[in-house]
C-alpha cells in the first residue's frame, strides 16, 4: 500500500491546525521567539559594510563575539516549537503552562537531536549543497516526532524521522522550501512597506526599533507557519506508516 504525498491536503491540514491553535500559540511565541530575536536584533545589530572582504571579517567577529546571546535566543526559539507543537499533540486540554513544562523537559533531548543531524546537513550543504539540501528535508520532522511520540532518544528520534521520511525526502524539502520561500517573499515585501511607512513618520533611533519589530513579527509568524507545517507533515508520513506503507520492488528508499 502507497500513499501520495500530497502538497494541498498537508497546507490544509496545517491551516486546520493554525485556526485550532492560534491564540495559544501567539502567546507562545511571542514569549520564545518573538522577543528573543528582537533584543539580539536591537541590542547586537548585525555588522553592516560594502566591502565583501570587511564583511567576512565582521561577520566572524560578531558571531564569534556573541556566539553565547545567539545560542540562547535559538534555544529559546526551540523551547517555542516544542511548546507550540505540545498544543497540537497533546491537547485537548493542555494549558499554556503545561504545554511549556513538558516543552522544557524535552529540550535537552531535542536540542542534542538538533545538533546531530546538523552536522551531516552542514557538511553536505559545504561539500555539494544538494545532499545537505536532501538531508534537511529527512530530518525535518524530528521536533514532532519527539513531541507526538515522546521520544527522548536522539538517535532514535533521528531514526524515526528517516523511516517516516523514506522515499518522500525530496517532496517533503519541496514543500518545505516552497512554504519558505513564500512566506519570506510575502513578509519581505509587507514588511518592507511598513518600514518605509514607519520611517517617513518617525526618525532615530524609534524608527530603527520599530523596524525592528516589524521585521522581527514577520519573521516570528513565518516560523510559527512552519512549525504547524511540520506538525501536518508528520501527521500525514505517520498516516502512512500506519496503513502500512511498503517499499516498491526495486526502491532505492530515497
Amino acid at each position: 500500500l502507497t500513499m501520495r504525498f500530497s502538497y494541498s491536503a498537508i497546507w490544509e491540514d496545517t491551516v486546520r491546525l493554525l485556526r485550532a491553535h492560534a491564540s495559544l500559540a501567539v502567546a507562545l511565541a511571542g514569549v520564545f521567539l518573538f522577543l528573543p530575536a528582537l533584543l539580539v536584533s536591537y541590542l547586537l545589530p548585525m555588522p553592516q559594510s560594502s566591502d565583501p572582504n570587511e564583511m567576512a571579517r565582521q561577520f566572524t567577529e560578531y558571531f564569534t563575539g556573541n556566539a553565547g546571546w545567539i545560542l540562547l535566543s535559538g534555544i529559546c526559539g526551540m523551547a517555542g516549537t516544542l511548546s507550540i507543537l505540545m498544543l497540537v499533540f497533546r491537547s485537548p486540554g493542555i494549558a499554556v503552562g503545561g504545554a511549556i513544562a513538558a516543552a522544557l523537559a524535552l529540550l535537552p533531548f531535542y536540542f542534542l537531536a538538533n545538533l546531530i543531524a546538523s552536522i551531516p546537513i552542514i557538511i553536505g550543504v559545504l561539500l555539494l549543497v544538494v545532499p545537505g539540501l536532501y538531508l534537511l528535508g529527512r530530518f525535518l520532522p524530528i521536533a514532532p516526532v519527539m513531541v507526538a511520540e515522546g521520544q527522548r532518544n536522539p538517535l532514535t528520534a533521528l531514526g524515526r524521522s528517516w523511516a517516516l521520511t523514506r522515499r518522500h525526502g525530496w517532496a517533503v524539502l519541496g514543500l518545505f522550501l516552497l512554504v519558505f520561500v513564500a512566506g519570506f517573499i510575502l513578509s519581505s515585501v509587507v514588511g518592507g512597506i511598513i518600514v518605509v511607512i514607519v520611517r517617513v513618520l518617525v526618525s532615530g533611533d524609534l524608527a530603527r526599533l520599530l523596524s525592528l519589530i516589524v521585521s522581527t513579527a514577520g519573521s516570528t509568524i513565518l516560523q510559527v507557519v512552519l512549525i504547524f507545517l511540520y506538525a501536518a507533515i508528520y501527521r500525514a508520513l505517520a498516516a502512512r506508516a500506519d496503513q502500512g506503507a511498503v517499499p516498491q520492488p526495486g526502491s532505492t528508499g530515497i
